[in-house]
């Protein structure tokens, strides 16, 4: 059975969405985009930790996805493509969510074993 996502979606968990909190963190957001939030919002909404929630917002900003202002953070991506890569992301995750946490997962696990071969020592 294939995958419930398409590569662009799967380079997008990969590079941005690096765990389940951070997938329910962007949910959230994109479900309910019609206002800002602030960290200490979401983080009783969420019932997370403020580090981590601001971590992850800190991580949306920079992929474009959601916009800080004075008022808080809000779901709003800097353009149409990225909005459709998360509403894919949220389509696969209603149907198949175990496949999308397994991805999420998968990518994880790429990045640490990038980080442990960086120190193995390597023979002449």
């Amino acid at each position: 059975m294939s995958a419930p996502f398409s590569d662009d979606l799967r380079e997008f968990i990969h590079t941005w969405v690096k765990s389940v909190w951070a997938l329910e963190l962007l949910l959230f957001l994109r479900r309910n985009d019609k206002r800002s939030w602030t960290v200490d919002v979401l983080t009783r909404e969420l019932r997370s930790s403020n580090f981590l929630v601001e971590d992850i917002l800190a991580s949306l900003v920079q992929a474009g996805i959601v916009r800080h202002s004075p008022e808080g953070y809000r779901y709003e991506p800097a353009a149409p493509f990225l909005d459709g890569l998360v509403r894919q992301l949220a389509d696969a995750y209603a149907t198949r969510p175990l496949a999308v946490s397994k991805e999420i997962l998968a990518g994880s696990r790429s990045h640490i074993q990038t980080f442990a071969d960086a120190f193995k020592l390597k023979r002449d």
